[in-house]
């Protein structure tokens, strides 16, 4: 069998890695504010931001600029990359209902200290959206700007932008590349029903597929680490074994009772990715 360790000359040192992932829906006072029209209801206030904003891109996109977004669930798996093996270790799920944002800002920058941070198109929307709600509401940062944050720092590894070849046409979605490795991808819940369950409270269905999101993420680097010769096939087979392993436990331990209810199988349907037979998929909404 070949050896899991890599040869000295190419071992990265012991390092921990955090995936995270952001859900977010418009900012309601910023809403309010630009829209000018003061005791208006905000399902009408932000309406005309999203006409605003289709008009003035020709009808391409209503997706509204990064300081329009508020968090209200993230999610963060952390995992130690030591002797040719990266070990998942611990996850996180918080909502709004859970606690204010700004304990939240606080300790998601905690826990990215002297990481390295891994996320899907994180570089252009998870992390700018961090920062700017950190300036809102004056959570400061410093580990983050003197680390991850300065252009060309291997401290952040966006997946987006590691599967984008130079020369390329252009990136996919998460959801391809997720289904390319066998990965399910987006099922019953995608980006643009995160407003839709905001509105009806459903905040469990809202954490658990952002949890799957960070999962996908996170397998994926593992399979591009393996491509690009970072782990062994060795290394990498016992890697994937054992998140497959650990993430069952880890969602019993750490998530809330209804968290874990919409995650129910999500492990099974990766089984092609882990070299498994298992539920057949679901279909998307």
């Amino acid at each position: 069998m070949r050896p899991a360790v890599r040869a000295p000359c190419d071992t990265v040192a012991v390092r921990r890695l955090v995936t995270l992932d952001l859900e977010t829906v418009p900012d309601e006072g910023l809403v309010a504010a630009v829209d000018g029209r003061p005791g208006r209801p905000y399902a009408e206030q932000l309406q005309r931001l999203l006409a605003d904003r289709r008009a003035r891109t020709g009808g391409r996109s209503d997706f509204l600029p990064l300081p329009y977004h508020r968090p209200v669930a993230a999610c963060l798996l952390e995992a130690v990359e030591d002797g040719g093996l990266i070990t998942v270790t611990d996850l996180e799920a918080w909502t709004d209902r859970r606690d204010a944002e700004a304990a939240f800002l606080e300790r998601a920058w905690a826990r990215l200290e002297g990481a390295t941070v891994v996320t899907f198109h994180g570089r252009g929307f998870d992390l700018p959206v961090l920062e700017l709600r950190s300036l809102k509401l004056g959570v400061p940062a410093p580990a983050w700007f003197r680390g991850a944050r300065r252009p060309g720092s291997a401290e952040h590894l966006d997946v987006k932008e590691l599967l984008a070849a130079p020369g390329a046409s252009g990136a996919a979605p998460l959801d391809l590349y997720a289904k390319l490795v066998g990965l399910p991808g987006k099922e019953d819940v995608a980006g643009e029903d995160v407003g839709a369950l905001y509105a009806a409270g459903d905040l469990d269905r809202i954490a658990a597929y952002c949890m799957t999101d960070v999962v996908q993420t996170f397998l994926l680097l593992l399979r591009h680490r393996l491509l690009d010769g970072s782990l062994t096939p060795d290394g990498y087979e016992e890697s994937a074994s054992s998140a497959r392993q650990r993430l069952p436990r880890l969602f019993a331990r750490r998530l809330a009772p209804g968290e874990q209810a919409p995650l129910a199988g999500f492990l099974d349907r990766c089984a092609p990715f882990f070299g498994e037979r298992g539920e057949p998929r679901r279909k998307a909404m």
